[in-house]
């Protein structure tokens, strides 16, 4: 077997292998998506180590709520956090069949009519009332979020909200030096998020590999939000396509020379 088709088999085999693994860990298929609008970005820059326009995001199954699923509440207790900020970003359907990428901000649950935010014991920074919940100091643009329950009496699941959503988007409250920008205050979903629409949770992603899926998808009119890329992740882009591309390509004539010498 000559060295061109060792590679190849090796190359096929190892995608298998790692497509395999992520699946069966995953618990989904396909176990990946991409974010395609800025709602949950940090910043007009491609930004390491948090959600941007572009990333392809692997998501893990979730079977029961809130089960695994570590909200901005529990996670700014413990010192928790994924994707720049506390807690885990979770995926949903949406009444309207769409997929959003927001985080899990707390998990609500009733008693006699009164709401219950698992991980609330009374902290400085959060307040919980019989019509809304009051957490302070939220993300990086340190807004005060507001969460009004109207609506969701006996409701149980996860309130989400894009971490961008909250820090340029909120409707201020005056009364309440605080802002509205939880999906179920502005239209975005009418309900907490439970076992019924939640898909699961983001555990990991590859940069801006996903702009090539969104481009394809711009081209058939199905993606708005082109205008929301951050204006370096084209470049990071195209930079790492052609390192991929040199580290497949150039180091071979040489390999494959070194190997038909010895072979001779």
């Amino acid at each position: 077997m000559d060295l061109k088709r060792m590679i190849a088999i090796a190359v096929i085999i190892g995608v298998v292998i790692f497509l395999t693994s992520v699946t069966i860990y995953s618990g989904i298929w396909p176990p990946v998506d991409t974010i395609a609008s800025e709602s949950m970005t940090h910043s007009d820059y491609w930004t390491y180590g948090t959600m941007n326009v572009g990333d392809i995001v692997f998501v893990k199954k979730v079977s029961s709520v809130p089960g695994p699923v570590i909200t901005y509440v529990v996670g700014r207790q413990t010192g928790f956090s994924t994707y720049g900020e506390y807690g885990n970003v979770i995926l949903y359907k949406n009444p309207e069949g769409q997929t959003i990428i927001h985080r899990a901000m707390f998990y609500l649950s009733w008693n006699d009519g009164m709401p219950i935010v698992q991980g609330f014991h009374d902290q400085s920074w959060m307040k919980v009332t019989k019509t809304y919940v009051l957490i302070y100091d939220v993300g990086f643009s340190h807004r005060n979020l507001v969460v009004y329950l109207r609506g969701m009496v006996n409701e149980s699941g996860f309130i989400t909200v894009g971490d961008f959503n909250l820090a340029y988007r909120g409707i201020y409250n005056s009364s309440l030096n605080a802002y509205e920008a939880a999906d179920q205050n502005v239209g975005i979903t009418n309900a907490p998020v439970n076992s019924s629409n939640i898909i699961g949770m983001a555990f990991w992603d590859i940069p801006w590999f996903g702009l090539i899926k969104l481009n394809i998808l711009k081209a058939y009119g199905q993606w708005p939000y082109s205008n929301e890329v951050a204006k370096n992740s084209y470049d990071y882009l195209f930079a790492s396509i052609i390192i991929i591309a040199a580290l497949i390509f150039l180091p071979y004539g040489k390999i494959y020379d070194f190997y038909r010498k010895r072979k001779k």
